[in-house]
């Protein structure tokens, strides 16, 4: 199902289309045994066409194994690791991404910063379970980068303005502390978390030192995040 769901404010006036893709599984007698997984990327200027194609769909882009992008015509092909199995998925496009858009005459800012993300990104999420009957169902959040970000301030902001309790979240590439990936003069934090992940790699390309590389890779890593 591709389509719009309209955010309106309390006095009933449009406020904003938000644009979803989802996937739902045919036949289900009983959506409460159903999980639905609501999925969103970061950004926060991003449609989710990222996680929709490159990661969680039916299909996704086909790439070189290196992970490096084919030479156009790109194709698609089928995604052997998507979560159809177990879960319908939710691709949302927060406001201003995508096809999602600010009503006619209504401010985007009103949609851009935190807080505002929460609001906007939660009331869907609302419409959405209310509409296709869906509050029985599991619900889960999947975010990506900054969208870990907006998992976790939803995880709050549905309970406390819906009563809409989660199952679980999701976290992709995940980034709660801009600290962790700040790599500045002032900032030691990023190049301590990023060494062990590094190593890991070089590791696992056989690209580090002989007495490191005929080591057992957990054993590497004690020693890598001693250092």
């Amino acid at each position: 199902t591709a389509g719009f769901l309209t955010m309106k404010a309390s006095d009933d006036k449009e406020k904003a289309e938000i644009f979803f893709i989802a996937y739902a599984k045919d036949g289900v007698k009983n959506l409460a045994e159903r999980p639905v997984t609501f999925c969103f990327n970061g950004g926060p200027g991003s449609s989710s066409v990222w996680l929709h194609l490159g990661m969680l769909g039916p299909k996704r882009i086909e790439l070189n194994e290196d992970a490096t992008p084919m030479r156009p015509p790109g194709r698609l092909v089928e995604n052997t690791y998507s979560l159809l199995d177990r879960t319908d998925l939710v691709f949302m496009d927060p406001v201003s991404t995508g096809f999602s858009r600010p009503a006619k005459g209504e401010d985007k800012q009103q949609f851009h910063g935190y807080d505002e993300d929460l609001r906007s990104v939660g009331e869907f999420i609302y419409t959405y379970t209310s509409r296709y009957n869906r509050w029985l169902s599991p619900k889960f959040l999947l975010g990506e980068s900054y969208g870990t970000i907006r998992a976790a301030g939803l995880s709050g902001h549905l309970q406390d303005r819906y009563y809409l309790d989660l199952n679980g979240i999701i976290l992709i590439s995940t980034v709660l502390d801009f600290r962790t990936l700040d790599f500045s003069a002032n900032n030691d934090l990023a190049y301590v978390l990023f060494l062990p992940g590094y190593a890991a790699t070089a590791w696992y390309h056989k690209q580090l030192g002989r007495e490191l590389q005929r080591q057992e890779l957990e054993k590497v890593l004690v020693e890598v995040e001693e250092f």
